[in-house]
């Protein structure tokens, strides 16, 4: 838009050069005013644009009154009248198209930013399990391959968990899915209000959950699995549902795992190794191993 204005100005005064003194000055006493209405008319609302086209009619038609040819008194209402209700509607109509340009101009700008909002939702909406609203297990898998790739280039750990509840299977065979469905949202929503903004809590699918730590050493992984099993315990679940408690496996890396299956493997082995234990609990796995 700013460069081409610049060529209509740069076109326009290359114009005005080209033409003898006498008919230069009348061209340019035009484009001078129509700028000053194209300026008003992309830049102001309706009552200021009408009112600079009307003040810019009255200032371009007293400047081009040649009063030596004036036949006075009759020639000059003629000469007023007329020539200034031609330049004012010149100048209407290029405060309209003006305008109108303007309000497609807007228009566009606001579908465009209604289509970005639109596909940033749908992206969204796809990498978001439907009943937890967590982050789905396909966009996990991406965010941690890319927390690999970050702890692989710049030596920064991350913690991983994999939350597997325990005594599910009962509320579902009792209660029905419908109240396994509120535990499920219960759980998730204990991750959500407990997980750092960085962090990424996900579900992999059925009742087990997995929480991607960036930054997390090894002393934070543990501490933090640990109060996701006591919160988890003493979640608020409806009256008369078996008890679901969680197992944990919980790893941190120090040291780039060799790919994304191979971190989930190993804090799975250690989820299963919280189930032999004896379940609500976490069972910490370390990972020292250069990939």
């Amino acid at each position: 838009m700013v460069r081409l204005g610049v060529g209509t100005l740069l076109a326009a005064a290359l114009f005005v050069v080209t033409l003898d003194e006498r008919t230069a000055v009348v061209v340019a006493l035009a484009l001078a005013h129509m700028g000053v209405v194209v300026v008003a008319s992309w830049r102001f609302h309706p009552a200021g644009q009408w009112a600079t086209v009307l003040l810019a009619a009255v200032a371009w038609t007293a400047a081009t009154l040649e009063f030596r040819s004036l036949g006075w008194p009759s020639a000059w209402p003629q000469q007023i009248w007329w020539g200034g209700a031609v330049r004012l509607g010149v100048l209407a109509s290029l405060a309209a198209t003006v305008s109108t340009f303007r309000h497609a101009i807007r228009r566009l700008l606001r579908t465009e930013d209604v289509l970005a909002s639109t596909l940033l939702r749908e992206r969204d909406s796809a990498r978001r399990d439907r009943l937890t609203r967590l982050w789905n297990s396909r966009y996990l898998h991406e965010a941690l391959d890319q927390e690999i790739a970050r702890c692989r280039r710049y030596r920064r750990p991350f913690g991983l968990l994999i939350v597997d509840l325990d005594g599910f299977k009962a509320v579902n065979d009792t209660a029905g899915h419908e109240a396994g469905d509120v535990v499920l949202q219960t759980v998730a929503r204990i991750l959500q209000e407990n997980c750092r903004a960085t962090d990424i809590p996900a579900r992999l699918g059925g009742d087990e959950f997995a929480v991607i730590l960036p930054e997390a050493s090894s002393l934070t992984v543990p501490r933090y699995a640990a109060k996701l099993v006591e919160l988890i315990a003493q979640a608020p679940l409806p009256p008369g549902l078996p008890p679901v408690t969680a197992s944990v496996g919980a790893v941190a890396f120090t040291r780039p795992p060799a790919s994304g299956k191979a971190a989930i493997a190993v804090a799975d082995e250690a989820m299963y190794a919280a189930k032999r234990e004896g379940k609500n609990r976490v069972s910490v796995s370390r990972w020292e191993r250069v990939s």
